[in-house]
């Protein structure tokens, strides 16, 4: 008995979402200290989790990495990784 009301009280709970977490950017001192061939074990530890990932391209090994603009750094870094290895690196600075 009170394993089924256990299990009512469960799904009468709202579902309650993880807060965003707020964009980190990326340092202009750890973007100039990247190279194209670098691992991404590599730029996880310099620059650290990204805002944002994405997997382009699963069978070719293609994912890009995002590091969002911040009012300390106005810039979104892109960068673009093929089989765990650094192939293109972007930043641009966000208009105004």
């Amino acid at each position: 008995m009170t394993i089924r009301i256990l299990l009512c009280l469960l799904f009468l709970v709202p579902v309650v979402e993880a807060a965003e977490e707020p964009s980190r950017g990326m340092a202009f001192e750890v973007y100039i200290r990247l190279e194209h061939g670098m691992t991404e074990g590599d730029l996880l530890l310099r620059a650290g989790k990204p805002d944002h990932r994405s997997n382009d391209n699963i069978r070719e090994g293609l994912k890009t990495f995002y590091y969002y603009p911040t009012s300390a750094n106005p810039h979104l870094t892109t960068i673009t990784l093929r089989s765990g290895r650094i192939v293109n690196i972007e930043r641009m600075r966000r208009s105004q």
